[in-house]
């Protein structure tokens, strides 16, 4: 969900967020899968498997701009119909958006939410948002799977995302001396 409007939750480091997405996917049996199947991971695992979450699709009427949405509770995710459809199509930005909800749903169920506004100074670390994206990055593109000579086209055909995600991934990791 992106508002001009985030959350303050509890703080995590970057890695931490890169353990939990690690974690997810070791559970889920995709920890050896670069191209994880997101939507099949939340709709036919852990909504009608397990029964950990209900998942719909909401109507672009229903949901405006909000391209998804998770409840704070963790008993839903909902996707707006076109990034549904996207998904499924295997649009690169549907998918993130897709593993961004998945992220809300695994770090952000059942902890108090403080609203914070864009530009009021809380660091990014604090805020619900980035750390959602954090986990979309580290969930479809594990650094397992990169390595220094990968560009961003190597990373679209390996993982299903878009370029911009693409391109953000490859500068984090190299910013950050991990390629």
């Amino acid at each position: 969900m992106t508002e001009t409007n985030d959350f303050i939750v509890p703080p995590r480091r970057w890695a931490e967020i890169g353990g939990i997405a690690d974690n997810l996917r070791h559970q889920l049996g995709q920890a050896q899968t670069p191209r994880v199947p997101v939507i099949e991971i939340i709709e036919r695992v852990l909504d009608q498997r397990l029964g950990l979450l209900n998942f719909e699709v909401g109507s672009q009427q229903e949901m405006g701009r909000a391209e998804g949405y998770t409840c704070p509770k963790g008993e839903f995710i909902m996707l707006r119909e076109d990034v549904y459809e996207g998904v499924w199509a295997g649009e690169g930005r549907a998918r993130f958006t897709t593993a961004h909800e998945l992220g809300h749903w695994a770090m952000h169920t059942n902890i108090p939410l403080a609203r914070a506004r864009k530009g009021d100074g809380t660091p990014s670390f604090r805020l619900a948002e980035p750390q959602a994206n954090q986990f979309a990055a580290e969930f479809l593109m594990p650094e397992c799977f990169i390595d220094a000579l990968d560009d961003e086209d190597d990373l679209i055909q390996r993982f299903g995302v878009s370029w911009e995600a693409a391109r953000n991934r490859l500068r984090y990791l190299h910013k950050n001396g991990r390629l």
